[in-house]
């Protein structure tokens, strides 16, 4: 069985502020979520994770496989805060 996205969000956000000091105010949430409506709704990851995180740099993608080549995440990282975490 899956895991609720509320629990992933929840045991991904413990270990990465706990163990890696990741806060909402260094870090910049990168997704690569398939783009359809289904994964976009109220109670899906992405959506939780966006409202905890702030900022989002969507990459798009399939299965988790980003789809920005090498200017996207040229792109992504000049968006990452002055000694931030992605």
């Amino acid at each position: 069985g899956a895991m609720p996205g509320a629990a992933v969000h929840f045991r991904s956000k413990a270990v990465l502020e706990e163990e890696f000091g990741f806060t909402p105010d260094n870090t910049l949430l990168g997704t690569s979520f398939c783009p359809d409506e289904i994964n976009n709704q109220e109670r899906d990851i992405g959506t939780k994770m966006r409202r905890y995180w702030g900022k989002v740099f969507p990459m798009g993608g399939i299965s988790g496989t980003p789809y920005v080549g090498e200017t996207g995440f040229v792109a992504f990282s000049s968006h990452v805060p002055k000694d931030g975490n992605i």
